[in-house]
């Protein structure tokens, strides 16, 4: 980490994106991006341990949206610890699930997904295993 990754194709309803890995033993924060060429991100999951939250943004002409916090289960994350992310292309939105739990939605602010070409981790994390399916 850092990591990109190509996404063949981009995303489409129904293909999901799965991120495996640990957080460091003294592990602050790690994000996840869902980026479009020419800088833009679809998707910021943003991990921040210490603050107990799981902020999720996009990034589009240049600027950050809105801020969305709200989950709905427990924080899925602590330091040292694997964890398993499945990320899910809906037809409204992200479905995001840690662990085998269902934590959030967010809904789509890049219409076309097929331009979602890439898979970006960042942070205090050791990554294990990437699948697209």
């Amino acid at each position: 980490v850092p990591f990109r990754a190509e996404l063949l194709s981009g995303l489409s309803v129904g293909r999901s994106v799965s991120v495996s890995g640990r957080t460091n033993e003294n592990a602050r924060s790690f994000a996840v991006n869902l980026r479009v060429a020419g800088g833009n991100i679809a998707l910021h999951l943003n991990a921040r341990l210490k603050e107990r939250v799981f902020v999720r943004n996009s990034f589009l002409s240049e600027c950050w949206g809105p801020e969305e916090t709200k989950m709905a289960a427990a924080f899925p994350f602590s330091a040292g610890t694997y964890f398993e992310m499945i990320v899910l292309c809906g037809p409204r939105g992200f479905k995001v699930a840690v662990d085998g739990v269902h934590q959030l939605d967010y809904q789509h602010r890049v219409q076309d997904l097929s331009r979602v070409s890439e898979l970006e981790v960042l942070g205090d994390v050791t990554l294990m295993d990437l699948k697209v399916f």
